[in-house]
């Protein structure tokens, strides 16, 4: 009796290697997981650059690691007209092929021989462009989405939104888009680092990216404070550019996940006021610790957020004002609650998609 063999795919590993990506990074590791888990193929990460990249730790003596040591901006230049792809160039490195590769983002792949999957967190690039700094403007530019999503076998998207958004800013037939649940990746357990200020405080992230509104959930602290009853209250921003304090508000660079926990396990309250997100990750981050989240109506968060969480127009401070100050009043009334379900990643549309491309 022949032994059946597995199917060979490439992943392209680049988003696990960047600390900047933050929520896909977060999404590509918890399918890749979970494939990996299910042993349904023999896997080959890929990655490009100058230097070789760490990959997590999840996926050690899982996997294949192989680098392509181009420059990132030649490998840009090169993969832009068309003279070398993400397959091609692994092939020359291990002189094996592949049956089909899984790109978790856009991404400068080139142009592949052999099908490949593509998982779309959003277009809000395409939307709205004045959230995005003129660096990521170019680079969603060059990397050319339209090319990329035309070529691409299947396309996973993370939301309902984020498939309707496919179809009509890109035309991409709606039989070749599924959607999935990309998962609640766990965070460590809450540690004391110093972090958490003593004083009552509510929190949000990013405000490096125009997209998450971080002025609202300013302006809305700054408003509370003015009450005696709030006059301590503070906002602490995490992820961002600089580090600082003034008055009410208290800003962290770049945190760990467990740093991360911390700030959760003691916050009063999250606000996630966004303009527009494909999933909202960070959410469901928060509702794992039951704490009350006023989050943006807009984009796919009325699909996607965790139950009791408060929605409210990302563009009217003065009903998150009026909201929080409802919400700390009486906590125990609005906390939100974590669907233990929703953990696991659905990864069953992947699958099926790799049983037959391998068999092409």
């Amino acid at each position: 009796m022949t032994e059946t063999r597995k199917p060979t795919l490439l992943v392209d590993a680049r988003p696990l290697a960047d600390p900047h990506a933050g929520g896909v990074r977060r999404v590509a590791e918890q399918i890749l997981l979970a494939l990996i888990k299910r042993d349904v193929a023999d896997w080959t990460f890929v990655t490009t650059g100058s230097r070789i990249p760490g990959l997590p730790a999840i996926f050690q003596n899982r996997i294949e690691h192989v680098h392509i040591k181009w420059p990132n901006k030649l490998w840009t230049a090169a993969t832009s007209f068309g003279t070398v792809s993400l397959d091609r160039a692994t092939r020359r490195i291990t002189g094996r092929t592949y049956d089909a590769a899984i790109l978790p983002n856009l991404g400068f792949s080139g142009y592949m021989e052999i099908p490949y999957a593509l998982v779309l967190h959003d277009l809000s690039f395409l939307i709205e462009p004045s959230w995005f700094r003129n660096t990521s403007r170019l680079w969603h530019r060059a990397v050319n989405v339209r090319e990329q999503t035309r070529r691409a076998n299947r396309i996973f998207c993370v939301s309902e939104t984020t498939a309707r958004d496919a179809t009509r800013l890109l035309d991409i037939p709606k039989d070749k888009l599924e959607v999935f649940h990309p998962g609640i990746p766990p965070l460590p357990a809450p540690s004391p680092m110093g972090h958490a200020p003593s004083a009552p405080y509510v929190m949000t992230l990013n405000e490096r990216d125009p997209r998450k509104n971080i002025g609202t959930a300013i302006e809305t602290v700054h408003a509370l404070r003015k009450e005696e009853v709030f006059r301590d209250l503070e906002l602490v921003i995490a992820g961002c550019g600089r580090e600082g304090t003034e008055e009410g508000i208290r800003r962290l660079g770049r945190i760990s996940d467990a740093e991360l926990a911390e700030l959760y396990a003691s916050a009063s309250a999250f606000l996630y006021p966004s303009w527009y997100e494909g999933f909202g990750l960070p959410l469901h981050e928060a509702a794992r610790f039951g704490i009350p989240c006023l989050a943006s109506a807009h984009g796919s968060l009325p699909e996607t957020v965790p139950a009791g969480t408060l929605l409210l127009p990302p563009m009217k401070p003065h009903l998150w004002i009026s909201m929080l100050r409802d919400v700390l009043r009486n906590p125990s009334a609005y906390r939100t609650v974590f669907d233990e379900d929703l953990e696991e990643t659905t990864v069953q549309g992947f699958i099926q998609w790799i049983q037959r491309v391998s068999r092409q």
